[in-house]
């Protein structure tokens, strides 16, 4: 059973949650301006998680977190049009922010540390991609831009190698390029595509909606990008580069906002539904599974004989809590969410967590859930 950690009112919600290496320190924003950190965040009780830190140089609304273990350098970006990443200062205990020059003039939607630590992408308004690396000579964060979109870009998703970036956009296409910067990648890797200069596009792919999120496998052979129509697709590149063509899947649900591999054939999708969804990939390729979490048969209480007390009781006891004259099957939500899943993030085999606008943080764990683990890769 998923574990969930009632961590802000849920008159704000959380916009979105990044974890640290070792999954002891988790940072939070609460729907604002503002960055909490929290330590102690294996206890499973939330009320002894600790709040060591709250960072607050944005203007607006934080937009993503994006914590790296290679250099346990924290980024976040913001509708404010600007990118801070923090450094931990231990002899001070603090985090202090270091200036990022994004060079956009709309909000930042979403940002991805590369898997190497180096460099960091950004989602944002401005029909661009900023792509920031560390400049020591001048002591900030630097960025070359990627400008091939014609709307806003609503997220970003790196390869395994550092050097392919996949973008999602609501002109509603799916995109990959390269992030090969020389001065910092020592040898281009361009998987199977042909090598190309920064910022030149490898290969592209429609949706019929909006491209709410993009996401690579572990080992960088698939990617996977959702529409705003609802729809899924899954794109194989082990052999093909330019010429790969996606595999689409569509559902009944409402449309997937966020989502990860768990492994080379198991993918979880989160978003408006309030319930993950699983997706498998089988000998005939992707399909659907199951949402993670199934509704669960109630048994019927007796029903109260008409015209005796207890009846009488039931009506009026219904119509002071739910303000109608019986109990509904709708009365009460079948998910730990109550509200729209904004943010998912990886932790550890088989295990990752998510965040709503319902204030609720939520651990789950598949070996839990009365899935075949083995089908699953996990």
């Amino acid at each position: 059973m998923p574990t969930a950690f009632e961590l802000i009112d849920p008159v704000k919600g959380i916009s979105c949650h990044a974890w640290n290496k070792d999954k002891t320190m988790c940072a939070v924003c609460p729907n604002d301006n503002t960055m909490i950190i929290y330590g102690n965040c294996t206890d499973p009780d939330v009320k002894k998680w600790t709040k060591l830190h709250t960072l607050g140089e944005h203007d607006l609304l934080i937009s993503a977190i994006d914590w790296s273990p290679v250099t346990n350098l924290i980024v976040t970006c913001s509708h404010d049009r600007n990118a801070f990443v923090w450094a931990y200062n231990e002899g001070e205990n603090v985090w202090k922010p270091s200036l990022v020059i994004l060079r956009i003039d709309r909000a930042a939607l979403d940002v991805k540390w590369s898997p190497d630590g180096k460099k960091f992408a950004v989602a944002s308004g401005a029909k661009c991609v900023p792509v920031c690396y560390f400049e020591k000579e001048h002591d900030w964060w630097v960025s070359k831009m990627i400008k091939k979109h014609k709307s806003t870009v609503l997220r970003v998703s790196w390869h395994p190698n550092s050097q392919i970036l996949a973008t999602g956009s609501s002109d509603f296409k799916c995109r990959i390029f390269s992030a090969f910067v020389r001065d910092l990648d020592m040898h281009q890797d361009s998987l199977n595509f042909q090598p190309k200069a920064f910022g030149e596009e490898c290969w592209d792919a429609g949706a019929y909606g909006w491209v709410d999120s993009v996401s690579w496998s572990p080992n960088g052979s698939t990617l996977a990008f959702s529409g705003h129509d609802s729809s899924v697709q899954f794109v194989d590149f082990t052999t093909e580069g330019e010429k790969a063509t996606p595999q689409s899947i569509r559902f009944r649900d409402l449309p997937i906002d966020t989502g990860l591999f768990l492994s080379e054939k198991c993918y979880v999708g989160c978003g408006h539904d309030m319930n993950p969804l699983l997706f498998c990939k089988g000998a005939s390729g992707w399909e659907f599974v199951r949402k993670l979490e199934e509704k669960k048969e109630a048994k019927a209480a007796p029903a109260a004989q008409k015209g005796s007390v207890a009846a009488a009781r039931a009506l009026f006891q219904n119509k002071t809590n739910k303000g109608q004259d019986s109990s509904a099957k709708s009365d009460k939500l079948d998910t730990t969410h109550e509200s729209f899943i904004s943010c998912v993030q990886m932790m550890g085999p088989g295990a990752f967590s998510t965040s709503g606008t319902d204030g609720k943080l939520v651990k789950w764990s598949m070996d839990t859930l009365s899935v075949d683990m083995a089908a699953l890769g996990l």
